[in-house]
């Protein structure tokens, strides 16, 4: 029988390569430029040109279920934003604005190598994404950038007051180059987002509100958010866009969703009417963000709605709880304390010191003032992990009712 291992070496001393030892041919992959995977042209600045994909919807395009364009005024957005100027400014004034990064966590470093910005032209929303092929055309980029948002009064991002426009106002610095949103406005929907909808919805990030408030559901060509930088790497350093024309998808509906979600906000805010939401928290979280812009009248309205009454859960409480606080603010103790007593019979500890401190101080029913602080006591200690420091708050004022009874 042949010795087969030596074998072996006598074929490699002939040059013959033993499928093991050989190593496969990678296929070639075919190079894709980004002009022939994506609509675009090249936009002319002073400083040469830069690629940029346009987009054109009809102002009446339905985005999920709803249109681009408002349908209502912005002026209690416009308040939100304490941009109260711009109530009566016409909604081409606005830019919607995106931008796809080198990095995830902003710095010097980092690149906005795709900056999608949109606004309304005549009857269409224009869309205009302007795209570094290489590093060396972002001055073009950015002069573009300022062509496009010329005259416009605001910005409309979704947490682009922390992350997209620092990083955009850091470049133009760079390239000392006149920036255009130094003087605007700025609507951040991510933060108001998370007022209306965070005690409903696990996540408030574009994606999610999409699917859950606006009814959107992307296709198939999107990019995952989180690999944006790397797919930007790759192409750096292969040119093949395969990739990209993802990215330039993934661009283009957040930013359409921009105008939709403020349509949404807009009409949500100039029209607060409770028997319009089918979710208890949202109608709360309404009522507390209505609140807090000194709109006290439609507060009480959403926080009585019969939708939050009939839940008898934690939203019913905490709008119990708010609207006492607004009639003590205004010492109207005869309204606030049904309500604290309504929740007080829910099992609100809030509720129970609430009328602990009013029949101790204001109505000297020392009586009263014993029994609702011996609830307090109770339902702190009946707690998985007691605070013993409210347990000691709650016992002196218990031990001082207590003496001032016996005088």
């Amino acid at each position: 029988m042949a010795d087969w291992s030596d074998l072996s070496e006598q074929l490699k001393k002939l040059g013959v390569r033993l499928g093991r030892d050989s190593e496969l041919s990678k296929p070639v992959r075919k190079k894709q430029p980004i002009e022939s995977l994506v609509n675009g042209h090249e936009f002319e600045t002073m400083f040469g040109t830069v690629f940029s994909s346009d987009h054109y919807y009809a102002e009446d395009h339905i985005h999920g279920t709803v249109p681009l364009k408002p349908f209502s005024r912005h002026d209690v957005l416009a308040l939100w934003a304490q941009a109260a100027q711009l109530a009566d400014c016409a909604i081409s004034d606005f830019i919607f604005l995106d931008t796809e990064t080198t990095g995830l966590s902003g710095g010097t470093g980092t690149i906005p190598f795709m900056i999608g910005a949109a606004r309304f032209i005549q009857n269409q929303f224009v869309v205009e994404q302007f795209f570094l092929r290489n590093p060396s055309e972002e001055k073009a980029q950015l002069a573009a950038l300022n062509q496009f948002v010329d005259g416009g009064q605001a910005i409309v991002s979704y947490n682009g007051k922390s992350f997209d426009l620092p990083i955009i106002n850091t470049r133009y610095i760079l390239n000392r180059l006149g920036n255009p949103f130094e003087e605007m406005a700025h609507f951040d929907l991510l933060h108001i987002s998370r007022r209306v909808w965070k005690r409903r919805l696990k996540q408030c990030n574009l994606g999610n509100i999409e699917k859950e408030i606006l009814q959107f559901q992307r296709s198939g060509e999107d990019a995952p958010g989180y690999l944006v930088p790397e797919f930007y790497r790759d192409y750096l350093l292969n040119g093949d866009g395969s990739q990209i024309a993802k990215v330039f998808y993934h661009n283009e509906i957040d930013v359409v969703s921009l105008s939709a979600l403020f349509t949404t906000l807009a009409a949500i805010l100039e029209d607060p009417n409770p028997d319009n939401f089918a979710h208890a928290a949202d109608i709360y979280s309404l009522g507390k963000l209505m609140e807090s812009l000194d709109k006290e009248d439609i507060a009480t309205n959403l926080y009585a709605s019969d939708s939050l009454i009939v839940t008898k859960g934690e939203e019913l409480v905490l709008s119990l709880l708010s609207r006492a606080k607004m009639f003590k603010r205004h010492k109207n103790y005869d309204q606030a304390l049904p309500l604290w007593q309504h929740a007080h019979e829910l099992g609100s500890a809030e509720a129970s010191l609430e009328l602990a401190i009013y029949y101790e101080h204001l109505a000297k029913d020392l009586t009263q003032a014993l029994s609702y602080t011996n609830t307090l006591l109770k339902q702190a200690e009946s707690q998985p992990s007691p605070n013993k420091s409210s347990i000691e708050q709650i016992t002196h004022r218990r031990e001082r009712i207590l003496r001032k009874m016996l005088r």
